[in-house]
């Protein structure tokens, strides 16, 4: 997997003293929030939104502290919902370090970010982009968050596993994501320490918001003033990583299952992921400079529309994940037409284009999506 830089891994940590006020649900004294956050698309038929997910909590040794049935009420799109957790009979107000999160029903959901205050006011925060760093199925979004308008991507979970997704749903220590130059620097030179440590974070793609999830026993330690692990081997070592005891909840293949679940295959079209659409009626044209088309194409778990990046002038075509680009003054063959939505065909015999010999795919969208 290729490096990210430095400063967008750290973008990403949402943690102590880089608290986004917007991001953060109020607190409430005698219960945790957790705000799951839905992405953000311009047109409500081509929709990010998703079926309210089960989340439960759980504290520094994997013991439940309370959780919240799933529901088939919808997160809407560019909005969130703020899910109070009771605690659990009997465990007292124990702080929660572990969350898990599946989707509540079978309308697939797009996770820009995911947040939680404590009763304490204790509060962290956690962008999808970490996901899709490790291999989670993803798209752009339109959302901004903090003062500089950063705009995490949004990754899926769903229910049925429908139109090519993976997973139904994470799990994630939230405290092991805390905004320091060194923690960003730590997780750049050693992604598996970010990606391959399932009580960490991990997608699953079998997974109800009452399993269990792995926990570090015993727990991690961290550089008090930088944050960083202080044994990395510690992270790796699987003899830490516990599940609790016997139960109806215990699902010990949880450890095991690997972070991207089932072979990743590239999409092929199928009913819509937003609305009811199929994938290759629509494409978005976007003028952000955070939505790359490159990135898009060259990614096997992007999942969404055709795509075109105006700052990069490139269009992807995201069945296949081929580049194309945007045609201008000097490339007016073999390219993307974002004035009609509509490709050109190259110069070459039946139409191939003359410089890599390939023949541009035909499209005929129904609607074409402008960001920005």
């Amino acid at each position: 997997m290729a490096g990210m830089a430095v400063l967008n891994v750290l973008a990403t940590l949402v943690g102590v003293g880089m608290m986004i006020p917007g991001l953060i649900p109020e607190k409430d004294e005698h219960e945790p929030v957790v705000r799951i956050a839905a992405g953000l698309s311009s047109d409500e038929s081509d929709t990010t939104a998703g079926n309210q997910p089960g989340v439960a909590l759980y504290d520094i040794m994997g013991r439940t502290v309370g959780w919240v049935d799933g529901k088939k009420s919808t997160v809407k799109d560019g909005s969130f919902v703020d899910i109070k957790v009771p605690f659990a009979k009997g465990v007292g107000t124990k702080p929660a370090e572990y969350i898990s999160v599946a989707n509540g029903g079978d309308d697939a959901l797009c996770i820009a970010y995911i947040a939680i205050t404590q009763p304490d006011g204790t509060q962290k925060a956690w962008y999808g982009d970490m996901a899709k760093a490790c291999g989670a199925d993803w798209y752009h979004s339109l959302l901004k968050t903090g003062d500089d308008d950063y705009q995490p991507s949004c990754i899926w979970i769903d229910r049925n596993r429908s139109n090519g997704l993976r997973f139904q749903g994470l799990g994630l220590h939230f405290n092991d994501f805390a905004a320091t130059d060194e923690r960003a620097t730590q997780l750049n030179e050693n992604r598996d320490l970010m990606c391959n440590a399932a009580p960490r974070f991990r997608m699953y793609e079998n997974f109800g918001y009452k399993d269990y999830i792995p926990f570090f026993n015993p727990p991690l330690d961290l550089e008090p003033k930088t944050l960083t692990d202080s044994d990395p081997g510690a992270v790796m070592d699987k003899s830490r990583w516990k599940m609790p005891k016997e139960g109806p909840n215990v699902n010990k293949a949880l450890i095991d299952q690997g972070p991207s679940g089932r072979k990743i295959r590239r999409q092929t079209n199928g009913p819509a992921l937003f609305g009811e659409a199929t994938n290759s009626s629509v494409v978005i044209i976007s003028t952000s400079p955070n939505h790359s088309a490159k990135e898009l194409c060259e990614s096997d778990t992007s999942r969404g529309f055709d795509f075109v990046s105006s700052s990069e002038h490139l269009f992807c075509d995201m069945e296949p994940k081929k580049l194309w680009p945007v045609c201008n003054d000097t490339i007016t063959s073999a390219c993307f037409d974002a004035v009609s939505s509509t490709m050109k065909p190259g110069k070459g015999l039946r139409g191939r284009d003359s410089r890599s010999g390939q023949i541009p795919p035909a499209k005929h969208y129904t609607k074409t999506v402008r960001w920005g």
